[in-house]
């Protein structure tokens, strides 16, 4: 089940509400758990059982984690970590492994790959952000993080519905004092509704909208493409991108918010990002890159190899190569996935280099600004290419067309893409992605507000009946099935 399904809209959230909010404040996790189960089983029935397993053996592995001593200690530690990644391992990769060996052996030995079974057990959703929740429940158990007693507790950090899909992943230490108390209140359902309905508005009416010129465009040959088409196709890539990962996890955050919860925010402006650090650490997916350093990198070593001794840096390369690569299979397991986390770690990796921080120390005022965000962008909108094209090939077609080596003479315009709806979607969407305008926004609502106290009080509830007749809109196309699926599964 989708959040941005009829099914769960219309049906399960509101009955959900109900139940929960009937339930004494006692057994209200109990009733969280139960419901986020019922979640999971309505569209994966037979993992929801092996859901339940997981959830008993993890609990069980804290138990004796906090319980045990010195290398005993350290031991069911390590039997923890090995158990959820060889779950995740048999789900997520068993089919990638097997495919990638029968092609390697092929490649010497033509026609035995064949020989080599595809093992493929399917792949049951928010498998990824479970286990890594899964993780982070042992490890700061381990580190003396106070240890649920309650299964229930347990439970509900790790498959509670919200954030079982694609987070924003919380850190055990920092999920549990919600979850042993929250506060429960009109306020919390009015922000999170309305926190729900922009992020649902964002996905049907702009992500799908943006999805359909962006299927269009790359699915046209190369002697169809010009400039200005290659151009509008990989704009609204870029945006169709950024519009349905922040709208899922704006209704994340606005479903947590109306049962007591406050999940971290998970995106930052990300194309005003002024390096492809700055991207990655501080603006797009944020839990998941501040879970990667947390668990995965400093421990490793970090940046603590780091001296006057040039080659003492190349730990650090080697500890930000091992991050990048477990961070780009975490994400999808396939080659594509793998070449693209190395070509954003190659950027990353030359932005730790001295020569790449004495440039930026140059071009430290406003110029640099500007010229460090095109940058950032320009990386990282080729990256999303290279996730979204078919080959190498159609990779290399629309960068030409892009340069001005494409088609001039093709009949076809960009409007053919279009209709007055969705072009008009396509310009807002563009203005309010720029990296500039969240700030602008925010400096013209401060000044109004300075000059007009009352202003705040009127804009707010103007501001509410807005999302709510845009969301009536987007609740009838709910109903006529254009909702669509949800672009993120596909990595």
């Amino acid at each position: 089940m989708q959040f941005n399904s009829s099914a769960f809209v219309m049906l399960f959230l509101p009955l959900m509400l109900v139940i929960y909010y009937a339930t004494p404040c006692k057994y209200k996790n109990l009733a969280l758990l139960g419901s986020s189960l019922v979640f999971y089983a309505w569209g994966e029935p037979v993992y929801c059982f092996m859901l339940i397993i997981s959830l008993i053996v993890n609990h069980i592995f804290g138990k004796y984690i906090a319980e045990s001593e010195g290398g005993n200690k350290k031991l069911f530690l390590i039997i923890s970590i090995i158990f959820n990644l060889g779950v995740a391992a048999i789900f997520r990769y068993s089919a990638f492994l097997c495919i990638s060996l029968r092609e390697f052996i092929s490649l010497f030995w033509m026609g035995l790959g064949s020989f080599v079974p595809v093992v493929e057990f399917g792949l049951p959703f928010g498998v990824a952000v479970y286990t890594i929740q899964a993780i982070s429940h042992s490890v700061d158990i381990y580190k003396g993080a106070p240890r649920r007693e309650s299964f229930v507790d347990t439970g509900l950090y790790l498959a509670f519905f919200p954030q079982l899909i694609m987070g924003p992943a919380m850190k055990y230490n920092s999920m549990i004092p919600q979850i042993e108390n929250r506060d429960h209140n009109l306020k919390n359902i009015s922000e999170g509704l309305l926190r729900f309905s922009i992020g649902l508005i964002k996905i049907v009416l702009v992500a799908n909208n943006l999805k359909l010129v962006v299927d269009g465009i790359f699915s046209l040959t190369k002697t169809s493409l010009s400039i200005a088409i290659s151009w509008t196709g990989v704009i609204c890539l870029a945006l169709q991108v950024i519009y349905e990962f922040t709208g899922y996890v704006d209704m994340a955050i606005g479903l947590a918010r109306m049962f007591g919860f406050v999940l971290p925010e998970e995106f930052n402006n990300p194309y005003g990002a002024r390096s492809v650090t700055d991207f990655w650490t501080k603006r797009w997916r944020i839990s998941i890159s501040e879970w990667f350093k947390e668990y995965v990198y400093i421990p490793l070593g970090g940046n603590r190899k780091v001296g006057d001794n040039e080659n003492s840096r190349i730990w650090v390369y080697i500890n930000m190569g091992i991050t990048i690569f477990l961070c780009a299979i975490w994400h999808k397991a396939s080659w594509v996935a793998i070449l693209v986390g190395i070509y954003f770690g190659f950027f990353l990796m030359i932005e730790k280099t001295r020569r790449a921080q004495r440039i930026k120390e140059k071009f430290s005022g406003k110029v640099g600004r500007v010229l460090g965000n095109i940058y950032a962008v320009a990386v990282v909108i080729l990256g999303w290419m290279m996730l979204r094209v078919d080959s190498v090939s159609q990779l290399w077609t629309f960068l030409k067309a892009m340069a001005g080596f494409g088609y001039i003479n093709t009949r076809m315009g960009i409007r053919e893409f279009f209709d007055n709806e969705s072009f008009i979607i396509c310009v807002i969407a563009l203005v309010f992605a720029l990296p500039f305008t969240k700030t602008l926004l925010s400096k013209l609502y401060a000044k109004i507000k300075e000059k007009l106290p009352m202003f705040d009080k009127i804009f707010r509830p103007a501001y509410a009946v807005v999302v709510a007749l845009i969301l009536a809109f987007t609740l009838l196309s709910l109903n006529s099935g254009e909702n669509g699926v949800f672009e993120y599964f596909r990595y």
